[in-house]
Order: structure tokens, then C-alpha cells, then sequence
């Protein structure tokens, strides 16, 4: 995976820097917009993270700049603490996440080791067909996070006759967001409290492998329903935990977007699809994209 940050504070950049190549990933670094524009256009990367404070070019600049030319390349702003909204202004703008200085470097891993699972299991030759005008797709699976990216693309190649390529890479990161949620806030019952300290003490997967064990847990399945027609395609995705009170998620545009991990994963959900709506007791959520 190609990794290209762009970031003018030097300390900053070195950090990136270590964590990238120790990761095995291939990456550029750029001081500013400018430069990181020019490196791109040449360098061609998977993911680009970018400061969005930054001289002659800044982050925001540079994301409307890359989303002129290329829909598919996933895209992580940096902001400094305070500035949520200007996160919340780069993801509608087409950011597909984002971190907050000072960087919590086992969330930023996480992420890039997931953004790498989904570029992997990506078939890029399309097979164009126009001639399904319905179908319908039940899926149930065990509560493991190795599925994550295989059924993220197995579900997205299911529809890739009716969307263009920068809209499925969209829709695709939107499925991935949804079935995290599921399993690890779901079935897994792991709380922002519970995720915030095991990314703090690097035990993050200890703690999915301490709750796949669980007896209860191991009984507990993730329930997928795929259903297309001629207006929309919805994606229906159920699990077995005892659901949340969902009408306390924090608004994006609220000072609660700042708070850690706090409802992150379906704000962005919500950015890939057209409609995202909660039902029930909360475990189960309908993700819909109409056609344009």
C-alpha cells in the first residue's frame, strides 16, 4: 500500500515517518499542499493524510484538489484539538476520516492496517451487467473481524453495475464502518470507555480475542441483508447484543464530535450513504444509497 502524508511540522512528519515504513508500507512525504499535490500527481497513492493547517496550500485545498481528479484514493485529515469543525468540513467535502493531534498512534495503525484489508480483497476489473433490476442477498456470519473487508468487497462487487468506481470505494468503507460497529459495539459489547483504554495500552486486539471467547459472545452472529430496486440499494445490518439508546449519539455539527471515538465509525457511515437510520433497540441499522 502507497502512503503519502503531507504534513509541514517536522516533528510531526518524522512520526509519521516511523510509524508508515515500520508498518511496511511504501510512502512520500510533502511540507505543504503544493508540494504534496506535486508528489501525488507522481506518486500515485493508496492513502493520503494530510494536515489541514498548512502555509500557501492547506489541507482542505488539497483534499477538493484530489477529489477532482481521483474519487478511489482514501483520504485522512489531521487537525489540531479545537478544530472539529474543520473536520466535519473536510469529510463533507470528501475526507473518509480523520485524527486529532496529538496522534493516538494505535488508532492511526488500526486504521491504515483496515484501509490495507480493503485494498487487498478489491478486484478492480469490473463486469459491467445492466440487466439486474432486483435481487435480494441474506448473509449471516460469525462475529470475527477477519470478515470485515471480505464481506465489505464481496457486497460492494454486487452492486457495481449501477455505481461508478468513486462511489463504491465509498460505499465499500460505509459497509466496513457499519460491521465494525456491529461486532465490536454489538456482540462484543466493548464501550468507547473499554476501546479508549485498550488503544491507549496497544491491547486492542486482546481485548476483541478476550470477548470472541465468551461463551455468550461466541453464539452471537452479525446478520446481513442486501436488498436492490430500481430506486435504492439498502444494506440492512443486525446483531445480537442488546442494542443502545442511539437517540444519544452526539450530532456532527455539536462540540460531541470532538469527544474520542464517540459515534466516529457511523458519522462517517453516514457520509457514504444517502440515508442511515437506526432501528429498534439500536442493533440493527439500514444504510440506503439511491440512485442518481
Amino acid at each position: 500500500m502507497k502512503v503519502l502524508v503531507v504534513e509541514n511540522d517536522s516533528i510531526s512528519r518524522e512520526l509519521f515517518r516511523v510509524v508508515v515504513q515500520k508498518d511496511g508500507y511504501e510512502c512520500e512525504f510533502a511540507e505543504d499542499g503544493i508540494q504534496g499535490l506535486e508528489i501525488f500527481n507522481e506518486f500515485l497513492p493508496d492513502v493520503v493524510i494530510s494536515d489541514i493547517r498548512m502555509p500557501r496550500f492547506d489541507g482542505i485545498s488539497l483534499l477538493k484538489r484530489i477529489r477532482q481528479v481521483e474519487r478511489n484514493v482514501i483520504v485522512i485529515m489531521v487537525t489540531a484539538h479545537g478544530n472539529e469543525e474543520i473536520a466535519l468540513e473536510a469529510l463533507q467535502s470528501g475526507a473518509n476520516n480523520y485524527l486529532k493531534k496529538p496522534i493516538n498512534l494505535d488508532e492511526f495503525r488500526s486504521q491504515l492496517a483496515r484501509y490495507k484489508s480493503i485494498l487487498n480483497h478489491k478486484i478492480r476489473k469490473l463486469d459491467v451487467s445492466n440487466l439486474i433490476q432486483s435481487q435480494e442477498l441474506k448473509i449471516c456470519v460469525d462475529s470475527d473481524m477477519d470478515y470485515i473487508p471480505i464481506l465489505s468487497e464481496f457486497l460492494t462487487q454486487k452492486i457495481k453495475h449501477v455505481f461508478s468506481p468513486s462511489v463504491l470505494i465509498n460505499i465499500e468503507l460505509g459497509i466496513s464502518e457499519l460491521l465494525l460497529n456491529a461486532i465490536e459495539h454489538g456482540n462484543y459489547n466493548i464501550t468507547n470507555t473499554d476501546k479508549k483504554e485498550a488503544l491507549l495500552n496497544n491491547t486492542l486486539v486482546e481485548l476483541y480475542n478476550e470477548r470472541k471467547q465468551i461463551a455468550d459472545t461466541q453464539n452471537k452472529k452479525i446478520h446481513i441483508t442486501f436488498t436492490q430496486n430500481t430506486e435504492y440499494c439498502e444494506w440492512v445490518v443486525r446483531d445480537d447484543g442488546d442494542g443502545f439508546n442511539w437517540k444519544n449519539l452526539p450530532h456532527p455539527t455539536s462540540e460531541q464530535l470532538s469527544s474520542e471515538l464517540q459515534g466516529r465509525g457511523v458519522f462517517i457511515s453516514k457520509l457514504q450513504f444517502d440515508d442511515v437510520q437506526f432501528l429498534g433497540s439500536g442493533n440493527v441499522v439500514s444504510a440506503k444509497k439511491y440512485f442518481s
